[in-house]
């Protein structure tokens, strides 16, 4: 859904920026890292100067990040913005001259403090100093025609590893619409078509750190019949805390005048997706819809997302879960149980495609209403029989809706019938997928859950540069060792069931050159010990060999 478009060039057009025309490269546009309370680490932002035959002068400087809702960034002042990590970040040097046909790398340095958690996001934005002009003068001598500053950024985002994670998006509002009635689309609508139909989703992160999200849009008749699937959203799909985007899917498939349902399913890390559907006509070539407004939307929260029962057969066990109205109106929920399915990426089964579920487990009440901001507690009750043995585990859906629109949340049940000593945590895994791009290096790793019992897994991947043996002149003989240039972490709240296998994808963000590396990963689960996996790769000319 982002992307990262910088044309840098300044034309001869004021006295101010008659040296010419500039054209410069920066990388890495985005840096990605996990991070522990009072760590400090530095990473290098590489600008280039492709001009043959002029130098030019850049000022950098730390700002902070807000997103649009076309999910792009964009610079705000520094501190203006309540997840803010500007204040931590230093930029060395901060003034600089890079020659012609030339690069510079600057190191960015971090510190974090103590005492925060979830996420934090910056930017480090270079600004050309005009020739002849000092960065204190600059600004005086742009003056009214400010609009002629040029600057590129380097984003960073970060997570403050703690216990106080809190995922938490909704879907608030979806629009079909012809992609002529998008302004923010007519480049796209020149190379399509004007009679392309766009289906927005706008969804709200309400979490204490950035959420990545990908999603799934069903069409299908009144009657229910599925026409067709398609992917929703593109790009990196993150949302910033507290931000709301749209993701969107377009299409220039006809659709035949009648009556038709669109869901959207959007998957964020949180326990269970956010699943959103309206209804929408189709009159002659123009799709209409009634729109529905960010305040008709249904928001509800469920906590826990995860509910652990362990229990004996004939025995009686329950527990209470809480929901609460997020949205601005009285909700009229409706609580019904299923099988939990996952497929191998972590997303829920479609439930016409799951099996039976058993008949012992309840939620009490199963219909209820919620004021604005009201919680009510439910009573979750489980009555395992005889022959009950194992993990058994059930999907509980609670769904609202209103004349516009219809929205599902729900919690993960995990029943586990039998003894403590019965329990078997074991896993095994590898890598699935090593695959370097043009903007960093893909990796996959494949679990499998060999045991009897769920397992919610946290994972580290990192890629590190083999340094060869070396001889000084001494005499003395370095022992070939590794340097770890950037890792990515994935703690999320989807369990893997027994039996199951899931892919857990990351992106590196990195410029490899050719050389030896090493992909390692770790996979925490519980007690048990980490099971640490290693693979060696080989870059040439830009191919892994």
């Amino acid at each position: 859904m982002k992307k990262f478009l910088y044309v840098f060039l300044i034309l001869a057009c004021t006295n101010i920026f008659s040296q010419g025309t500039f054209n410069i490269r920066l990388d890495p546009l985005v840096v990605t890292k996990s991070v522990a309370q009072g760590s400090q680490f530095s990473y290098e932002v590489y600008l280039e100067n492709s001009d043959p035959f002029n130098s030019v002068t850049i000022e950098a400087k730390v700002e902070d990040v807000v997103e649009d809702i076309n999910g792009m960034y964009n610079i705000a002042p520094a501190g203006s913005t309540k997840y803010s990590a500007a204040k931590w970040i230093r930029v060395d040097p901060e003034i600089f001259t890079i020659s012609p046909g030339s690069g510079r790398q600057v190191t960015v340095n971090v510190s974090v403090p103590r005492g925060v958690a979830g996420g934090r996001y910056a930017a480090v934005v270079f600004k050309i100093v005009p020739p002849e002009q000092t960065p204190q003068i600059m600004e005086e001598a742009v003056g009214f025609a400010v609009q002629f500053q040029f600057q590129l950024a380097s984003f960073l985002e970060l997570t403050v590893e703690t216990g106080r994670r809190r995922i938490e998006a909704y879907a608030v509002d979806f629009e079909v619409q012809k992609i002529n009635e998008i302004p923010s689309l007519v480049e796209i609508a020149n190379m399509i078509g004007k009679d392309a139909t766009v289906f927005s989703v706008s969804v709200l992160n309400k979490s204490n750190l950035h959420v990545q999200t990908t999603g799934e849009l069903t069409i299908k008749t009144s009657e229910g019949r599925t026409l067709v699937k398609m992917p929703l959203g593109s790009g990196r799909g993150v949302i910033l805390p507290e931000t709301t985007v749209k993701v969107r899917s377009i299409t220039t498939r006809k659709f035949p005048p009648g009556d038709y349902i669109a869901k959207a399913v959007v998957n964020y890390g949180g326990h269970r997706p956010a699943i959103v559907e309206t209804q929408f006509s189709v009159k002659g070539d123009a799709a209409q819809v009634e729109q529905t407004k960010v305040s008709d939307v249904p928001m509800f929260y469920i906590e826990p997302g995860n509910i652990e029962l362990r229990a004996m057969p004939r025995t009686f066990r329950s527990t209470l879960i809480s929901v609460t109205n997020r949205g601005d109106e009285v909700a009229r929920i409706n609580a019904s149980i299923y099988p939990l399915e996952y497929d191998i990426n972590g997303e829920l089964v479609p439930i016409e495609d799951r099996q039976e579920t058993v008949d012992w487990v309840e939620v009490s009440p199963d219909s209820f209403e919620l004021k604005p901001n009201q919680t009510r507690k439910l009573r979750i009750i489980a009555k395992p029989p005889e022959d009950a043995l194992g993990g058994y585990y059930f999907d509980l859906v609670f769904s609202s809706s209103n004349e516009n629109v219809k929205t599902e949340f729900g919690a993960n049940l995990l029943v586990y019938v039998g003894s403590d000593e019965t329990i078997v945590k074991k896993l095994s895994a590898d890598f699935h997928l090593i695959q370097p791009t043009t903007d960093g290096l893909n990796v996959d790793v494949l679990i499998k859950n060999d045991g009897n019992y769920h397992i919610i897994p946290s994972i580290i991947v990192g890629l590190e540069k083999v340094i060869p043996q070396q001889e000084e002149e001494s005499g003395i003989i370095l022992p070939e060792s590794t340097e770890r240039l950037v890792s990515a972490s994935y703690s999320g709240e989807v369990p893997i069931l027994p039996g199951a296998e899931r892919i857990y994808g990351v992106m590196l963000p990195i410029q490899m050159q050719p050389g030896e590396y090493e992909v390692v990963a770790r996979i925490d689960f519980g007690d048990s010990q980490p099971i640490i996996l290693r693979k060696r790769i080989r870059l040439e000319g830009g191919e892994e060999k």
